[in-house]
């Protein structure tokens, strides 16, 4: 009786497997979460005894290229972009990474080439990556970019501080200020209309969904200045519209005055004719041979020159 056509197919399948024909890929010494910047070892392995791991390849999957990528062939685009190390030795097929980086995250699997071209691929090992690196504090609705570590604002403003993180999962952010008790479990401080009592530090805390111990924070001094250090005209000392012209159209005047006779002096020296020196009587200027005053005469004159 013959056996219907997925049952043969899935019986090849099962005939190859048990071959030793798939490989498979494990972690190495490797437990809990994989957090940026530890070190990760995957190996390669197969059933088949005295298998030639030279026909076994690593191969990462790029989101970019939409494809796989072979790790550990120098023609193909490899080692130096996903900065890994592969190495065969003592019949051992190994892929390390020494720092890991958020970047190595993804998808890993082993395929296995043999003698009539065939490839069989391992089941996928996905690498997650775990980080929580600088927190950032904001103003919210303003053009400018993050805060440093101080910022000043006038009294009676409103003000909202925005907190974030780069982070591998969105963290939990809280708000506090030294020397307070108090604690916003939010990402946003809102502050509306400061006073000078609520200057001080303010600190946001980022902290891992799932790791309290990866956890940064960034402390902001607020300065509040209040409304006489800023330049204001009071009401009883405010200046009429004559005044105001006058303390302002009197130096533009006399700044214009000044350059206008500023520029007729230096046309006037400019243009001015220039009155040759006058010679003593009884003195003459001597002219030297060669000279530009002594002008080779066509006449043939035997006169000396001038002493």
């Amino acid at each position: 009786m013959a056996l219907p056509a997925p049952l043969v197919l899935l019986a090849a399948l099962a005939l190859c497997w048990a071959r030793g024909e798939r490989p498979t890929v494990r972690l190495l010494d490797q437990e809990g979460p994989i957090l940026e910047g530890s070190y990760v070892t995957m190996e390669c392995l197969t059933d088949e005894d005295g298998a030639d791991m030279s026909q076994f390849t690593f191969q990462k999957y790029s989101r970019w290229l939409q494809s796989w990528v072979s790790l550990d062939r120098p023609d193909r685009l490899r080692c130096w972009f996903f900065d890994v190390n592969v190495t065969r030795a003592h019949g051992r097929l190994l892929l390390a990474i020494e720092a890991l980086q958020s970047w190595h995250a993804g998808a890993y699997r082993c395929l296995a080439a043999n003698a009539t071209g065939n490839a069989s691929a391992s089941a996928e090992i996905r690498l997650r990556v775990e980080y929580l690196r600088s927190v950032y504090v904001t103003r919210a609705h303003t053009w400018c970019g993050t805060v440093g570590d101080s910022l000043a604002v006038m009294e009676g403003e409103d003000l909202e501080l925005q907190c974030s993180a780069d982070a591998s999962q969105p963290p939990v952010y809280e708000w506090s200020r030294q020397g307070d008790d108090w604690v916003v479990a939010s990402s946003s401080l809102s502050l509306p209309q400061v006073s000078q009592e609520q200057a001080g530090t303010y600190v946001c805390r980022a902290r891992h969904p799932s790791l309290p111990h990866l956890a940064s924070s960034r402390a902001v001094w607020l300065d509040v200045q209040g409304a006489q250090s800023s330049y204001r005209l009071e009401p009883g000392l405010g200046l009429s519209t004559p005044m105001l012209l006058l303390a302002v159209g009197l130096p533009a005047l006399l700044l214009l005055l000044l350059v206008v006779g500023l520029g007729a002096f230096v046309l006037r020296h400019r243009d001015a004719p220039k009155v040759p020196a006058r010679e003593e009587p009884g003195q003459r200027t001597p002219i030297y041979k060669g000279s530009l005053e002594s002008v080779p005469s066509a006449m043939g004159d035997q006169q000396p020159l001038v002493l």
